[in-house]
């Protein structure tokens, strides 16, 4: 197995833009539970360009936080186990599978070379370290600066995602900031060790919507733009997706369904799911009278293995070749792909 991948840090020129940096393909993830085996994860490709945002959204079960948290050991072992797959990383003549990784490499990874920002900056954050404290430590950790040249560091990313006066604020506690300035901190800390991928689990849920536009102004400004950083961005908002991925996979039932530019995505789903799923967005113009629209039924049991089409019992589309096998990511336009057996264009089943 190589060697973990070696990083560049801030002083280094941005990534070239459109570098293929992670291929994931063929992922399965199942927890063992009283209740039996649930297939959380079942078979997601997909690839991660440098300088890129892709977003990952689906309703709450789908899998799109387990997914992106198996490929840096973040999920309990056991009752969480890999069943299949491989999620291959690359930085220049550099390569490594995460999944076949041990977990003392693994742990130079997180921070260097994935970062990661969680849903909930007050659980992630230590409540007993001074914020600066904790930035520097990364620092330390992945760049090997001394404790000086770290705090100097951990002063300026405070500046760079936008926490005025940085130097009274690195001796707070996380408690003293508000949802939005521990974002922030999160940020800061997953920018410590310019990792060239970042993967932001849900960070704006709790935040009100001018907040959330300032979060996603700053990832798109510092991270992508300046360092060439490669984002995922998972979340259930479609609204913040459109605001800042230029890809997007949409997940259901632990598969990804549909994968298209954020454009075409929006213009021309070619998914039952995601056609449902912007059908029910609130419109400005529409009549206050008009009742949202919803997808009927319930999510898939994930205790049940997949053998067929997920989103089948709850399509209007389905018919009886839905129920014989798992469709694959069909193409059906440049860079767009569904796993549906219908073809929404034609208005017909695949032939």
């Amino acid at each position: 197995m190589n060697s973990p991948i070696s990083i560049s840090y801030a002083t280094s020129p941005p990534r070239l833009s459109g570098e293929l940096i992670l291929s994931v393909r063929d992922l399965s993830v199942s927890f063992d539970s009283p209740d039996g085996i649930v297939h959380a994860v079942n078979g997601v490709s997909f690839e991660l360009h440098s300088g890129e945002c892709l977003g990952i959204v689906g309703e709450s079960g789908s899998g799109k936080s387990v997914t992106m948290m198996s490929l840096v050991g973040l999920i309990p072992s056991p009752p969480a186990r890999i069943d299949s797959g491989f999620a291959v990383l690359r930085d220049g003549a550099w390569e490594a599978d995460l999944l076949a990784m041990p977990r003392s490499q693994l742990r130079r990874v997180r921070g260097g070379t994935v970062g990661f920002v969680f849903q909930d900056p007050l659980s992630a954050l230590n409540p007993t370290m001074r914020v600066g404290r904790q930035i520097a430590e990364s620092v330390q950790k992945h760049r090997g600066l001394d404790p000086n040249e770290a705090r100097a560091e951990a002063l300026e990313l405070l500046s760079a995602v936008g926490i005025a006066d940085p130097e009274r604020r690195y001796g707070n506690y996380p408690h003293e900031f508000s949802g939005g300035m521990r974002q922030r901190v999160m940020i800061a800390i997953a920018m410590a060790g310019d990792p060239p991928i970042v993967i932001f689990d849900e960070p704006t849920t709790a935040l009100d919507v001018t907040v959330q536009a300032q979060i996603v102004q700053l990832v798109k400004s510092r991270l992508q733009k300046e360092r060439g950083t490669a984002i995922v961005w998972i979340t259930h908002d479609l609204a913040v997706v459109a605001g800042i991925a230029d890809r997007v996979a949409v997940m259901y039932g632990g598969t990804v369904v549909e994968t298209a530019p954020v454009d075409e995505i929006y213009a021309r789903p070619q998914h039952p799911y995601t056609e449902g799923l912007l059908a029910a967005i609130p419109s400005a113009e529409a009549d206050i009278n008009t009742r949202l629209a919803s997808i009927e039924g319930s999510p898939p049991d994930l205790l049940v293995e997949l053998s067929c089409c997920p989103f089948q019992p709850r399509c209007t589309r389905a018919f009886d070749r839905c129920l014989q096998a798992v469709p694959p990511l069909f193409k059906v336009g440049n860079a767009h792909h569904s796993a549906c057996f219908y073809d929404m264009v034609a208005d017909r089943p695949r032939a």
